[in-house]
């Protein structure tokens, strides 16, 4: 056969100026996985969608979580070998003058040698399509995906055009769809380990009027008394284009009606025969259902024939029919996509950047969605001083690389999901930068979440919101049609609830509303408590609460004058109380294979998250309460929850006062090294951030001028316990000999263990006061404390500092118990001996970048700065090859026993690769410290609009979590990027965006403690404009603006809603020794009014305008 066709293409990639990235030939180019955004507007139910580039793209797609499937999910390696059979399908049998042929586009299989095909994949921030050109038929194939917006079901919307390119006419039959349909009901467990059971349940029934399939199980197959019927159902709808108008397709549910006998679905046997015929709406029952539209179509040359499909879930049947009605003509479906796309570019809009170059420029927009889908746009609303910010479009980061993550994406409006405490915590931290009204919300979740022993639960869900017991129900009342609804709408209201089921609530039972829907939401807010939903997870990672300060900083850069009443005077802040407990020493250090280890450090150590026993323990109301539970809500500042935190963590130093301790079964960042809590394994980057932490309050003390009246007020038994660590820090610096940070790490650790014993049930709620005086002088030894541990950690030779420690156990004793019998010593409920060490062996694991981005943070000097970074680079963990920064040295001199990292091919996943979370936080330090001539020639080495594709191997505007380092035994997949965009390094390139455009802190207070705003941008020449350029950006309103802008530019959004544009005539950077400096300052307001500034900084009045979004564009000339 031959197969010079195939030869004969080529794989090649290229970014087109619009922000489409093209991969000719995708099918024979390295294989990789991305998902759609999952958002669907407010008023519009999301659906997660994944695709690859193999077959027709679409791998898997549903709503919900993976237990709510419409195309199953699979892993990324299984979706490369199965989208091709499982994904959507196109079959054609073609007639023309010389006889018939059958085909199916998009396929890379032997048949498919034998045409002269060429394929283009075509992706945006918003869809995604395909193309086929068949010279051997004269047929081109356009495939084209967006999901529906503002609906009231959720839709993948697919679009075929076939156009004939031939010089004769051709007459089709044509087969597109799915040969699988998963229905609803049906988890993920029974379809891939009870498939053949599950399939009794199964049913595919033509819905009346519409002629429509409705796909669902009969019942919950769950083995139970109660027999729940299913409700809601998946759909498919086809349709073809006629004149404009959308004509229905004929429907195919039965596969064996396509099939036959091939039960691999290799090829449709059936269709592919002469005497095919089109069956008639046969539903289906007993096995797994297809999804296939039919019509035939006669094409004249040039002619082409348009296919519509949508596939996807609805509550109901009658939103199905519904949906059915709205599909008239091409201009509904049209209308939907330009919908869909301006959701996706207002979002982006936010993020708006004009420089020279444009692939910096979208790059920019796609990190700002990929960053929102992973922590959410925050939302805010309700009445003056009633008004809540809450989160929309996120979810965990779970997609097809990251198979082993339960992402939530609620089929509801105002669509909310699930995520991680620590990834969360930092994709939101610059939320305040984007949208000030967000104001000091997320300071109060973060902080909220900490517990007594200074820990977090792990899983955040969305926010809930519960009638408020003094509410007014008059305001809601007016906003109904008819008062016979109040009592169930209060009814619904008074437990909490998320906004989107409230709207889904009043749908369902036809409750009319004289108001919009903005509105009510509005109304129904105010009335409202805000309450977010959290479980415990499975373990405390010792690291979540490094993040809060970030958080706090960022705040404080837009609000500088909120900083005495949010650290010193607002007494809002509650604590989480978590039913999991960290155990004490006598029952987690244990003897197992002869050796001690530190084995399950917690009372309970994984719960499946919103899983039965999850929902049972987890209460709506998770704050802590006086009186051991059965007082009021206990509330206190922030002051006392950072003090909390901070004492917490000073008793938690290791044996030989290095790390903090991993004490609760999980490790840090680095959560690869899983086994290094069982090896007693403590990490130094925390205490970078607990030394931050403490300067940072001292700073706030000073700069505030705290007055010596000022006393803290802690519950008693936080102030006994941080006392008590001050009595012991005393007495550890009072004390010589080698043995002193071991005595430290016993009393410590048994002076922490009996306050967790007091505060086991909760806090009594009595207070003691602590005056400043003696708060800075516990602050202050606390310091010293965390320095003398740093001093220790820095190699002597390469001037890097150690990141994690192994302390082993070299001698100990049983520990006994009281019984008659000899011998009897404690054990574990799993039936291991405890013991109690009496000394420690520790242990230094190679270099990791972690820890050196933890000392930038911490770094008084740029000199410092400056020496650490070359350190870095003459290190091993620099990549010369890639000139790139590897998350680690080698690990082979250690075991299998310190975690998977070790188990990790070298270059791959957590092991030397080039995780670009941290090596975006180098970058970042690097900018935080002025080394800007070496932060501008690493961002043109490691950003990823930079990289050369063909090596990057996907979307250069779309992050990976990790690039293949060169330290990986293939080198072909040197640079290569893997596991997809839902990563931290969206945070730490947001924060970079905004310091290169603004500074650290664009509002201060000037010496008189007012108000203003300095622009402090850090942007080199080359990107400043060449040429007159016209910004076509959407304004507060949601209108398209059209702004030229002169050469010599950078424009960029600000505070969401301020278009800012440096002219910088002389094309200078703007730092450095000859630096272009601000001259003049324009102000346009929302009026058209102009302003003139004739120096850097707005003042006051202007400075409460800018950030109260009342200013609608500022000119900067820099000379």
């Amino acid at each position: 056969m031959d197969l010079k066709h195939k030869h004969q293409r080529k794989v090649s990639y290229q970014l087109e100026s619009d922000g489409k990235f093209v991969i000719d030939n995708y099918d024979l180019a390295k294989p990789f996985a991305s998902f759609f955004p999952g958002i669907a507007g407010i008023f519009g139910i999301p659906m997660w969608v994944f695709y690859v580039n193999r077959g027709q793209g679409i791998a898997s797609f549903g709503t919900k979580n993976k237990n709510h499937s419409i195309l199953a999910f699979n892993a990324a390696n299984r979706a490369w070998q199965s989208v091709t059979r499982f994904g959507f399908r196109t079959f054609i049998r073609i007639k023309n003058l010389r006889g018939e042929n059958c085909y199916e586009p998009f396929q890379n299989d032997l048949f498919s040698t034998n045409f002269n095909v060429q394929r283009k994949m075509s992706i945006s921030s918003f869809d995604f399509s395909l193309e086929e050109a068949n010279a051997t038929l004269g047929l081109d194939f356009k495939v084209n995906y967006f999901t529906l917006p503002g609906e009231s079901v959720a839709g993948l919307v697919r679009i075929v055009h076939i156009k004939n390119m031939s010089t004769t006419k051709k007459d089709l039959d044509i087969l597109d769809g799915l040969p699988q349909l998963v229905p609803y009901g049906v988890t993920d467990r029974f379809y891939k380990d009870l498939s053949r059971t599950i399939e009794a349940w199964m049913k595919a029934e033509f819905v009346e009027d519409i002629g429509m399939p409705f796909y669902k199980l009969s019942v919950d197959p769950t083995d139970r008394p109660q027999v729940m019927y299913v409700q809601g159902g998946n759909f498919y709808c086809g349709f073809y284009e006629k004149k404009s108008q959308l004509k229905k397709c004929d429907i195919i549910v039965d596969p064996d009606l396509v099939f036959g006998p091939i039960t691999d679905f290799s090829q449709p046997e059936i269709f592919y025969s002469k005497n095919f015929q089109v069956p008639p709406k046969i539903s289906t029952c007993n096995k797994t259902p297809a999804a296939f539209s039919f019509c035939r179509s006669g094409l004249l040359p040039k002619q082409q024939i348009c296919l519509v499909s949508v596939c996807g879930y609805a509550h109901e049947e009658r939103y199905l029919r519904d949906l059915v009605s709205k599909f008239k003509n091409i201009d509904f479906v049209n209308n939907k996509f330009d919908e869909y796309k301006k959701i996706i570019c207002e979002l982006q809009n936010n993020i708006l950047t004009v420089s020279n170059d444009n692939v910096y420029n979208l790059y920019c927009k796609q990190t700002y969605l990929d960053n929102v889908l992973r922590g959410g746009i925050p939302l805010t609303l309700g009445q003056e001083n009633k008004a809540h910010t809450f989160h929309l479009f996120s979810r965990k980061h779970g997609d097809l690389e990251r198979d082993y993550n339960n992402f939530l994406t609620q089929a509801t409006y105002f669509s909310q999901g699930n995520g991680n405490y620590r990834d969360i915590n930092q994709n939101l931290r610059n939320d305040v930068w984007f949208n000030p009204r967000v104001e000091d919300s997320n300071i109060f979740t973060f902080f909220n979440l900490l517990q007594l022993d200074g820990f977090n639960p792990l899983v955040v869900f969305g926010t809930f919101f519960c009638l408020r017991k003094n509410a007014d129900p008059a305001a809601i009342a007016k906003c109904l049609c008819e008062k016979k609804d109040l009592e169930g709408v209060l009814q619904f209201i008074s437990r909490p609830f998320v906004l989107g089921e409230f709207f889904m609530y009043l749908e369902k039972n036809g409750i009319k509303i004289k108001v919009s829907n903005e509105a009510l939401a509005k109304e129904i807010i105010s009335d409202c408590e805000k309450r977010l939903k959290a479980e415990h997870g499975d373990g405390f990672w010792i690291d979540h609460w490094t993040y809060n300060l970030d958080a706090l900083e960022a705040y404080l850069a837009i609000y500088p004058e909120r900083a005495r009443e949010i650290i010193f005077e607002k007494c809002q802040f509650v604590f989480f109380e978590n039913f999991v407990k960290v155990k004490p020493r006598c029952d987690k250090f244990v003897l197992f294979e002869d050796k001690v280890r530190q084995y399950h450090a917690v009372t309970l150590e994984e719960i499946k998250e919103d899983s039965p026993l999850s929902r049972k323990i987890h209460r709506d109301d998770w704050r802590l309460r006086a009186d051991y539970g059965r007082g009021p809500v206990y509330k206190t500042t922030l002051l006392v929850k950072m003090m909390t935190l901070i004492t917490n963590k000073m008793a938690s130093f290791d044996p030989f006062g290095c790390g903090l301790e991993m004490e609760a079964n999980k490790p840090g960042w680095y959560d690869a090294l899983n086994g290094l809590p069982g090896l007693f394994g403590s990490s130094t980057c925390e205490v970078f951030e607990l030394k931050r932490l403490i300067v940072f309050i001292q700073n706030c003390m000073d700069k505030l001028q705290i007055k010596p009246a000022y006393c803290l007020e802690l519950p008693w038994e936080i102030y006994e316990f941080t006392v008590g660590l001050e009595k012991l820090i005393k007495e550890y610096f009072k004390r010589e000999g080698s043995q002193k940070d071991f005595w430290f790490w016993d009393k410590s650790c048994a002076l922490k263990e009996d306050y967790r014993r007091k505060t086991a049930l909760g806090i009594g709620g009595k207070e003691k006061k602590l005056n400043i005086v003696d708060l800075r002088r516990i602050l202050k030894i606390m310091e010293l404390k965390t320095t003398q541990a740093l001093k220790k950690l820095k190699e002597k030779k390469g001037g890097l500092y150690h990141t994690y420690f192994i302390n082993e156990v070299v001698e100990y004793e049983k520990i006994p118990v009281k019984s008659k019998a000899k011998n009897e010593f404690r054990h574990t409920k799993e039936g291991h001996i405890c013991v109690q060490p009496l000394k420690f062996r520790q242990v230094a694991l190679p270099l990791f970048l972690e820890g050196q981005v933890h000392a930038f943070r911490i770094m008084d000097t740029k000199e410092k700065a400056k020496e650490l970074y070359q350190n870095i680079k003459n290190s091993p963990l620099y990549d010369a090859k890639l000139k790139m920064f590897k998350v680690n040295a080698s690990l082979k001199e250690f075991n299998e026993e310190i975690g998977r990292a070790r188990v990790f091919v070298p270059g791959w996943l957590e092991n030397e690769s080039i995780w670009l979370h941290m090596e975006y936080k180098l970058l970042l330090e690097l900018l935080r410290h002025g080394l800007y001539n070496d932060f501008f020639r690493e961002f043109k080495n490691v950003l990823i609009p930079f990289q050369p594709p063909e090596r990057y191997g996907r979307s250069i505007l779309e992050n990976s979590s990790f690039l293949v380092s060169s330290a990986y035994h293939d080198k072909k997949l040197h640079g290569n990027g893997f596991v997809a965009r839902l990563s931290g390094s969206t945070a730490e390139f947001l924060n970079i965006w905004l310091w290169l455009n603004l500074g650290m802190r664009p509002f201060k207070l000037d010496r008189l403690g007012e108000l203003k705003c300095d622009f402090e941008p850090v942007l080199p020449e080359w990107m400043f404009t060449k040429k007159q350029t016209s910004i076509d950006y959407y304004a507060p309103d949601g209108k398209k603006t059209l702004f030229n802008m002169k050469k010599d530019s950078y424009a960029f959004m600000f505070l969401g809603k301020t278009l800012v544009v440096y002219y910088n005539p002389k094309r200078k950077n703007t730092f450095g020794k000859e630096a272009a400096v601000i001259t003049h300052i324009s102000l346009i307001t929302e009026d058209e009014e102009n302003f003139d500034i004739y120096n850097k900084s707005i003042p006051a009045a202007y400075a409460r305008m800018l950030r109260a979004g009342k200013i609608k564009r500022i000119l900067v000339t820099l000379e």
